[in-house]
């Protein structure tokens, strides 16, 4: 939520100048005809009475600075509110509790908002979360991604040091589409197997080592 504080003193300074297209608390406020600095938001997404706790006091420490004679400008109106929403969206953006994907930033916000309207709990709304599963994915994209940052290990290198795997298994084989990041170019040298020339290279450095 770090990333989102100044945004949140900008709607608990200055609501009305904020774009009501980033902040759907204010967009449902003006469409109810409500005042936006006084109007009162129920909406909280249905999260745990915990979490709300935490968000508040976060906001109180961080947005509002501690100042306990801005509580009756947020508590309950636009400003929480909106923090709400910027919590479910940093959700989002981890994929930890959708799987859906978003063309732009407006959109997210839109969806987030969506689930801290609904009735349903948040456990209905989102996919189950398997803590190990979700642990797994990350190390097999580190394993198996195509980038810069995995550099030639991160071309098609398993099985190149022994040649190819029993039956022709591609260990690749399922592997989304955008764990290639495309941001490196690659040779053709990098998928010739190379056990062989490991071998010359061992012989070669033993033959020359002086006793």
């Amino acid at each position: 939520m770090s990333p989102s504080i100044e945004i949140l003193k900008a709607v608990l300074n200055d609501p009305e100048s904020q774009n009501s297209r980033l902040v759907p608390a204010k967009a449902w406020l003006e469409s109810q005809k409500m005042n936006i600095r006084t109007g009162l938001v129920r909406y909280m997404g249905n999260l745990p009475v915990i979490e709300r706790a935490q968000l508040t006091n976060w906001f109180e420490t961080h947005v509002a600075l501690g100042n306990k004679n801005l509580r009756l400008q947020w508590f309950g109106r636009l400003p929480i509110a909106h923090a709400c929403t910027l919590f479910i969206v940093a959700h989002l953006r981890t994929g930890r509790w959708t799987r859906a994907t978003f063309k732009n930033e407006t959109e997210m916000l839109d969806y987030a908002w969506k689930i801290q309207t609904e009735d349903p709990p948040l456990e209905k709304v989102f996919h189950n979360i398997d803590v190990d599963k979700e642990c797994l994915e990350r190390l097999e994209e580190e394993m198996f991604e195509r980038s810069a940052l995995a550099g030639s290990a991160g071309n098609f290198q398993w099985g190149l040091d022994v040649g190819h795997h029993q039956e022709g298994w591609n260990p690749y084989d399922g592997t989304p589409i955008d764990w290639n990041h495309e941001d490196r170019e690659s040779s053709e040298g990098e998928h010739e197997v190379c056990c062989q020339r490991f071998t010359l290279i061992i012989v070669h450095a033993r033959a020359t080592v002086r006793p």
